[in-house]
């Protein structure tokens, strides 16, 4: 999977960091660190991303509207976002309201759909998916705000979440199939960086947490997937006390991937502050078989798949994202079209 690079187009959020260079006075190398084709990094690089090296700004989206939402569900390139259509089920466009200050209000998904807006999607099986997937290490971050349940018994129909899910074996021809096993068998990850649980309603508690998916469908754990992930208390992050999720914070991600002589590990931050357990994994052999609970390399997945960004909410729950930003130590492990 590693072998796959990015091709040449340079997206419309490059575009927009140079305009925003020039705009604050600053050439294409005197105003921050220069990234590939020419990006710079106008805003400054959060704590937890300049900490390991990831002084490279390869996603910035700071305006919703319809320059960079795909508010008429052409799924062609050119957007930042696009509407969730996965699994038979695709997301209503007028459930997202692009707002005059830049910000979008999503207003619940509907009809089984997983999400609201996604930075890549695929529109058939034979055309190769829109968008863009982050690979090789990343820092994460979105700002937004939410309106929690009071009730964790209320009926919600999904929740407010900011997580992401691999291309591997979610647009052809990536796969996710895992080696030496026989056909069908996957391995995949499931990365949530914040989900409002309705278990949490009324605390400062949100849900955090990696899912280690395995198996054939329905078959070798009915009626779904295998996973491993950690406990329920381990995936709780718990916000400062008296913090009021219906105004902005921040919510980021870092994943610094294994090496051969070092762990990889995921860590969760609330207003740049970490919070919460963090995963650690070794290097995934490739000799790794099934099934990957309580092996050293477990969430080692991670490291050899690459990730589209999904945001959405459930219909009792508006949740409005001001921004979404990712920080990387480059651009060649993502795959663009």
């Amino acid at each position: 999977m590693h072998d796959m690079k990015r091709n040449a187009t340079i997206g419309r959020w490059t575009l927009l960091a140079y305009i925003l260079a020039l705009a604050s006075g600053c050439s294409l190398t005197a105003c921050g660190d220069s990234g590939p084709n020419g990006i710079t990094n106008v805003l400054p690089k959060p704590a937890a991303a300049a900490e390991v090296g990831y002084s490279i700004h390869t996603f910035s989206s700071r305006t919703f509207d319809s320059l960079t939402v795909d508010t008429a569900t052409t799924e062609r390139q050119g957007f930042q976002w696009y509407n969730w259509d996965f699994y038979g089920y695709r997301s209503d466009a007028s459930a997202t309201v692009l707002n005059s200050d830049g910000s979008a209000t999503l207003n619940g998904a509907t009809g089984g759909a997983g999400g609201q807006l996604v930075t890549a999607v695929q529109n058939s099986a034979g055309a190769p998916f829109v968008g863009v997937s982050f690979g090789g290490g990343a820092y994460i971050e979105a700002v937004l705000k939410w309106q929690p349940l009071m009730n964790p018994l209320a009926n919600a129909s999904s929740v407010p979440a900011f997580w992401a899910l691999p291309i591997e074996g979610n647009f052809s021809p990536y796969s996710d199939q895992w080696p030496g096993q026989q056909a069908g068998y996957t391995h995949s990850i499931e990365t949530d960086f914040f989900e409002a649980e309705p278990n949490d309603a009324g605390t400062n508690l949100y849900g955090g947490s990696l899912h280690d998916w395995y198996g054939i469908v329905a078959e070798t754990c009915p009626p779904g997937f295998c996973q491993a992930n950690a406990s329920y208390q381990d995936g709780q992050r718990a916000a400062p006390a008296g913090t009021d999720f219906t105004q902005y914070h921040s919510y980021g991600f870092l994943w610094v991937p294994a090496t051969a002589t070092s762990n990889g590990y995921a860590k969760f931050y609330f207003d740049g502050v970490q919070i919460g357990y963090t995963y650690q994994w070794q290097l995934l052999p490739s000799e790794a078989i099934p099934p990957p609970v309580n092996q050293p390399w477990e969430f080692g997945i991670l490291d050899q798949e690459h990730l589209y960004i999904i945001l959405g909410t459930g219909s009792l729950q508006p949740m409005t994202v001001k921004s979404v930003d990712v920080w990387q130590p480059g651009a060649s492990e993502n795959i663009y079209n």
